[in-house]
């Protein structure tokens, strides 16, 4: 699908309203000591499916930034949603851009999904001991298995709802649809 800049940028606005909204949305998750899901990486995974993997990651960071300007959240919390959004987002899109198909969309959010439980599993162990003030160990003992736990989940549940609803969403807001609308506005207009 072609799209000008225009149109690009009217795609990101919206997802990345649409993503802070949907950050806003916390479910608790008890088992994982206060981790919460949120499902907002599922619009930008629409962004990178759709326009690539840079817009993807743009739209990550521009729900993170708006999300902080409204919540006013932990920095560091919120730079590790940040980065395994773009984790997710990113990998996926490149490797789904190439060939899109059905097939490709499985493959690429499965190899995002083990590339992101792996990148915030690395990442973890080194942001977090410093900034708590703890020990490696105590992270790996204790924390760790929470960690890969809950990016495994939320990857899963967003690559699911993502490739449930690509689809329709896409077409949404595919070229050809928005001229011949665009078209249809202009006659009654006359």
């Amino acid at each position: 699908m072609t799209v000008n800049k225009t149109k690009k940028l009217t795609i990101i606005g919206v997802f990345s309203a649409m993503a802070v909204v949907l950050m806003l949305v916390e479910i608790p998750i008890p088992q994982l000591l206060g981790f919460k899901y949120d499902p907002s990486d599922i619009a930008a995974l629409l962004v990178g499916f759709m326009i690539g993997p840079i817009p993807g990651i743009l739209t990550v960071l521009i729900k993170d930034l708006l999300y902080f300007a409204i919540r006013g959240t932990d920095v560091v919390g919120i730079f590790m949603n940040a980065a395994a959004g773009s984790m997710l987002v990113g990998f996926s899109a490149l490797f789904y851009r190439k060939r899109k198909t059905k097939t490709t969309a499985v493959v690429s959010l499965s190899l995002a999904t083990l590339l992101l439980v792996v990148g915030m599993d690395a990442l973890n162990m080194l942001v977090y001991p410093p900034y708590l003030k703890v020990s490696y160990m105590f992270i790996f003992k204790n924390y760790l298995w929470v960690i890969t736990i809950f990016n495994l989940v939320k990857a899963i549940v967003d690559g699911f709802v993502t490739f449930l609803i690509y689809k329709k969403t896409s077409n949404v807001f595919k070229l050809e649809a928005w001229k011949t609308t665009n078209r249809k506005w202009r006659s009654s207009e006359k």
